[in-house]
């Protein structure tokens, strides 16, 4: 328990200096690459191909992100570390992986502010939730 607090304070300070650069340094790519492996090559990949998207509902700026996957779109809840893909539910809610890969592109995303953003009316909130949490949807 105790090595995955601490990868989590480096990951957490690998973000902060990509939100101060702008950019994720060689140095710290490799460090993401050694502590998350297969998890950070799949989110780099999703920054990289701008599939994470930032909803923000008017007027209550009600915000919700999408990560796009390989299957269909997943909502990723950063405060809380959720995510609606099956890899979280089956293996890091039992403790089997810190973090799924649509989490990781997320807080990367933000960082390096690399994302889209879509503003949508708050009549849309409800409609968007419930194909973004359809099974297979």
């Amino acid at each position: 328990m105790r090595r995955k607090v601490v990868e989590m304070r480096e990951f957490e300070a690998i973000l902060d200096q990509a939100r101060k650069s702008g950019e994720l340094s060689w140095e710290n790519y490799r460090r993401l690459l050694a502590m998350l492996g297969e998890v950070f090559r799949k989110a780099w990949e999703a920054v990289k191909e701008g599939r994470v998207k930032k909803y923000v509902f008017k007027p209550s700026e009600r915000v919700v992100w999408v990560v796009v996957g390989r299957h269909r779109d997943y909502t990723v809840l950063p405060s809380a570390d959720f995510c609606t893909c099956d890899d979280f539910f089956f293996r890091v809610m039992k403790g089997e992986k810190r973090l799924c890969y649509h989490i990781v592109a997320q807080k990367l995303a933000e960082a390096l502010g690399r994302f889209e953003v879509f503003e949508e009316s708050d009549e849309m909130y409800s409609v968007l939730m419930r194909e973004w949490m359809q099974p297979g949807g």
